[in-house]
């Protein structure tokens, strides 16, 4: 009957090491765990902050060429005005006149 009894603790003493190995090895798991989720973020975050960074920087170059482009027609249209004004100012000055005379 001692033999038994002596086996029996034999196999609960093995069993509370193997149920202390498992939960170590459970908590090991999830650091790991733990430390690959932490890199996968911290590597998502690295790329998106980067890529957001090269949008900006393709929006700004955007917008500047369209600034650019909206410049130069202004420009050019207040030189047709001008030329218009140069070539017909006295024209225009004088239907101003006459309308001012109506009045």
């Amino acid at each position: 009957m001692e033999d038994v009894i002596s086996k029996l603790a034999e196999i609960e003493s093995a069993a509370s090491r193997i149920m202390e190995d498992v939960a170590v090895q459970k908590k090991k798991l999830s650091e790991e765990n733990d430390a690959q989720i932490k890199a996968f973020d911290e590597e998502a975050d690295r790329k998106t902050a980067k890529e957001l960074e090269s949008i900006r920087r393709d929006l700004e170059v955007n917008m500047e060429k369209e600034l650019d482009n909206q410049k130069a027609e202004t420009d050019e249209i207040l030189h047709k005005m001008e030329k218009y004004y140069e070539a017909h100012h006295e024209e225009m000055a004088q239907k101003l006149y006459d309308k001012i005379l109506r009045m």
